[in-house]
């Protein structure tokens, strides 16, 4: 027999452990129960005491008990299971369970110990019952992103509305000119494609679309914000769609949908915008590449009528050819044209749709309720979608919408429409029929200034060269004059050879100018040229034994070979006769500039100029240009740059800007022209030139800009 305190010890193991206790004699019948365990399942607080476990059982657990408490039989093992338990009115709950054979205790029983983990079952019950769920959403994804239209993917949605989550009705609605309008339902739905529109800012449906947030409506018939189209319709949940629309379940029953609803709801109908999005992009892409084609076949028409107009002879000509194309080609109804004339508009041709005599008489162009007025007066298209809105006058009160396209100092082009916002995307286009206008009634003008400007320039060239005429060849005409002189008085034929010089230097400006003269902006067809065939080349142009030069970067660079030689050897002339020292060059090394490759200016050519010639500097000058023995001339590319380099003395850094100008030279034997048809050459190449310090001291002339290939 159990004693008291037996009992009282058990209840207090019972009490600390949180759990109900049940104890079975050997044959499974129930001794004795918690009374909380009796009560939770309707049994009364010793309601199942005398009767077998099992009849507590759920059927497909009892098995499963019977296996369990055989396990515990002679204290082998202590037990855990899960199972379920009927109540009293049927319902079933979950007891986790624990056990010890106590026969040979005082208890003379099996005990039993439970706890009622329903709730913790239920939730993954609902997780699991979750995830089936996300699992078939995911399948209504992959179909809805290969449905092949929009109304399909409606369908796909209403569809696993029903089937999947378990909703009784739904719709999907469509916002259409601010309109919510019915575009799918779900069978057995109390409402149909088409029913009931309603404006897209009214109601709960109008709330969630604005904001973008979905609602749960537990009671329609008391809700200030449900306005339910049907009386019936007791609870319901909205979703967005996007900008397209909303998603609604319905439900005749209040409080028929939770958080898990409207989750579940929102996770259908995601992939569903997205769908409808990619749809009405790809649309409007295939809108936009139509329109680009019909745009592209109206311009090219456009300027076909162009073309036509060059045959015209009068601008009233032009202006009829106008009207007629922008009627054919763009289908405008009503045209005019209008010139200001004493700064009034005048109409000068109208389309075919109606008379001049409909049209204003004339308009100042300082009228200020005048479409026309305003358009010349900004000189700006104006594009206008109701012109009595907007406070304009039309000429006739059936004008709602109108464009007005300036036509430079002398007039205006406009298109009317009887209905409103007539004239979007039109602006390419009206640009195309003014370019074309433009172009033919300012010919005269166009013409005019391209003749005055080749006129300047040309007098900018023949102002030039009578500088250079006058200036730069006055000294050697006055030095061979001089010398001239002398023989003829002394009969000294020495002077001869001063005279000689005068004349050669004055044949290598005169070749210099004739260079700069007919090739100075324009280079010839362009082709790949190696540096190393073109250097050279050009190197064999330049008569000094002890210089050399070397090809680093065997690339090859686009440009006009002829000119490309020309800038080598006049780089090359510059170099070798800036470093050397032999005796001929010797007087000659204080010039910054030596001269172009002309045959005759190699004797007076000499080094790159570093400064004045006054007395003060001369010492400097002669000790920075004697390169040494024979100059080295380096040529290749480096990170995009073509180069050309000596180790000769360089140049001073305040004359490197200098050296490039046409003519200057501090040199009483230079021509001042080489540098000048370098960069003339680089100009004419789209490159740009530079001077710098080479790697060994010596200058380093740098070309960007040039296109090179290895």
């Amino acid at each position: 027999m159990t004693s008291n305190n037996q009992w009282e010890a058990l209840q207090m193991a019972v009490d600390e452990l949180e759990c109900d206790a049940v104890l079975l004699d050997e044959e499974w019948q129930v001794t004795y129960a918690s009374p909380s365990l009796g009560r939770r399942l309707g049994y009364g607080d010793s309601g199942m005491e005398g009767r077998p476990v099992t009849q507590f059982v759920h059927s497909d657990d009892v098995d499963g008990l019977r296996e369990f408490l055989a396990g515990l039989e002679g204290g082998q093992e202590r037990g855990q299971r899960s199972l379920r338990v009927r109540g009293e009115d049927g319902s079933v709950r979950w007891l986790e369970v624990t056990g010890a054979d106590l026969t040979d205790s005082a208890f003379e029983s099996y005990a039993l110990h439970a706890w009622d983990v329903t709730e913790y079952k239920n939730q993954e019950d609902d997780l699991e019952a979750f995830a089936r769920i996300l699992e078939q959403l995911h399948g209504v994804t992959n179909r809805l992103y290969a449905a092949g239209s929009v109304d399909e993917g409606l369908d796909i949605v209403t569809e696993a509305a029903v089937e999947i989550l378990g909703f009784d009705w739904c719709l999907l609605s469509k916002v259409d000119d601010g309109l919510f309008e019915v575009r799918a339902t779900s069978p057995e739905s109390p409402l149909s494609v088409g029913d009931n529109p309603m404006a897209a800012d009214e109601g709960i449906s109008g709330q969630v679309y604005q904001s973008g947030e979905p609602h749960i409506t537990a009671d329609m018939t008391t809700s200030d914000e449900a306005n339910p189209t049907h009386g019936y319709i007791r609870s319901a949940v909205t979703v967005p769609v996007g900008s397209w629309g909303i998603f609604q379940a319905l439900s005749t029953s209040p409080d028929a949908f939770d958080d898990r609803d409207r989750r579940l709801a929102e996770t259908l109908v995601a992939p569903l915008a997205t769908m409808i999005e990619r749809f009405e992009w790809e649309q409007q892409l295939r809108d936009s590449k139509a329109a680009q084609e019909r745009q592209r076949r109206q311009i090219e028409a456009l300027h076909a009528v162009a073309t036509e107009m060059k045959t015209a002879v009068d601008r009233e000509e032009i202006f009829e050819m106008t009207i007629e194309a922008v009627e054919d080609i763009l289908a405008f109804d009503i045209c005019i044209i209008d010139e200001v004339e004493d700064d009034v508009l005048v109409p000068t041709a109208v389309g075919s749709n109606m008379s001049i005599d409909d049209y204003y008489e004339e308009v100042p162009v300082d009228s200020q309720d005048n479409l026309g007025s305003k358009t010349y007066r900004e000189g700006e298209t104006l594009v206008v979608d109701d012109l009595h809105e907007a406070g304009f006058a039309p000429a006739q009160s059936k004008f709602r919408s109108a464009i007005s396209v300036p036509l430079g100092d002398w007039g205006i082009f406009q298109a009317a429409a009887e209905r409103e916002a007539a004239f979007d995307n039109t602006d390419r286009r009206l640009d195309s029929v003014r370019q074309s206008m433009g172009l033919f009634v300012g010919a005269d003008v166009l013409e005019r200034l391209e003749r005055e400007q080749e006129l300047e320039r040309q007098n900018d060239q023949l102002e030039e060269f009578a500088s250079i005429v006058s200036h730069d060849l006055r000294n050697p005409l006055s030095v061979a004059m001089m010398h001239t002189s002398h023989v003829q008085e002394t009969g000294e034929k020495g002077h001869l050879t001063s005279v000689m010089e005068a004349l050669e230097r004055m044949e290598a400006i005169i070749d210099d100018v004739l260079t700069l003269a007919k090739q100075g902006q324009t280079i010839g067809d362009v082709e790949w040229v190696k540096l190393g065939t073109i250097v050279n080349e050009s190197w064999d142009q330049v008569p000094d034994e002890n210089a050399s030069v070397t090809v680093v970067d065997d690339a090859a660079i686009e440009a006009d070979r002829g000119r490309m030689a020309q800038l080598f050897e006049n780089l090359f002339r510059n170099a070798v006769e800036h470093g050397s020292t032999s005796p001929d060059s010797q007087a000659r090394q204080d010039a910054v500039e030596h001269g172009s490759t002309s045959p005759r200016s190699q004797a007076p050519a000499d080094a790159v100029e570093h400064g004045s010639t006054s007395p003060d500097s001369q010492a400097h000058q002669d000790a920075a240009e004697h390169g040494g023995e024979g100059v080295t001339v380096e040529v290749g590319l480096s990170d995009g740059v073509l180069y050309v380099e000596d180790d000769g003395p360089g140049i001073d850094e305040e004359l490197r800007d200098r050296v490039f100008e046409q003519g200057y030279t501090g040199s009483n034997d230079g021509t001042g022209f080489g540098l000048a048809i370098v960069r003339r050459i680089a100009d004419a190449h789209g490159w740009s030139v530079s001077v710098t310090d080479g790697n060994e001291g010596g200058a380093r002339f740098e070309f960007t800009g040039v296109t090179a290939r290895r």
